[in-house]
């Protein structure tokens, strides 16, 4: 009796591995686009944690307000629209939102946003979008030159409003997720439209 030797020939070892590439082109793409979802979906998460945590520090308070101000140094509010740089969150008696030592405590710094994403503001306290300010009663401060109390923050990535992530920011002070409620395949901010990207 003779022993056949058991085993892969060349031929079939090299239709496995055209096969395996094949399938590894169509699940690359699935799978950055899955890395891309994740990325966008924590960042608007912790972005409705800040807004979260904002309000819960402003009902602590018993003068003056809690002011949420992009910063790009992580110190002080930079007075931009760009929060992808960075964000304070601080008590600011006197409202003017800048931090005042001895009397002004800052409460959380968070650093830029990952991946290139941008963030940023419509409504709510400035009309810029540069700041958000909660009363004790952990209501926004709407601005006296009619900014609405309410308003959104939207997480964008290069891929633009088909794909962003928002939070929405209601008169009282809550945040929500934004969800696409028309299916149109962009979410609605606080006004009821679709977010923009820039």
């Amino acid at each position: 009796m003779t022993d056949k030797a058991h085993g892969f020939t060349l031929l079939e070892l090299l239709v496995t591995i055209i096969i395996l590439g094949i399938v590894a082109s169509f699940a690359v793409p699935s799978f950055r686009q899955m890395i891309l979802n994740n990325q966008l979906t924590s960042q608007a998460n912790e972005v409705s944690g800040l807004v979260a945590f904002a309000r819960s520090e402003a009902s602590k308070m018993q003068d003056g307000v809690v002011t949420v101000c992009s910063s790009a140094d992580g110190a002080s509010c930079s007075g931009a629209n760009t929060w992808e740089q960075g964000w304070i969150v601080f008590s600011d008696i006197d409202a003017d939102r800048v931090v005042d030592s001895g009397t002004d405590e800052l409460h959380r710094v968070a650093s830029a946003l990952g991946g290139g994403n941008s963030l940023r503001v419509s409504g709510l306290s400035s009309s810029d979008g540069s700041f958000i300010q909660f009363s004790p009663k952990g209501f926004p401060l709407p601005e006296s030159l009619g900014a609405s109390p309410a308003g959104t923050l939207t997480v964008c990535d290069s891929r633009g409003a088909s794909e962003a992530r928002a939070v929405v920011v209601g008169v009282a002070g809550q945040a929500r997720i934004a969800r696409d409620n028309d299916d149109d395949g962009i979410v609605e901010g606080h006004d009821g439209n679709g977010v923009t990207c820039p």
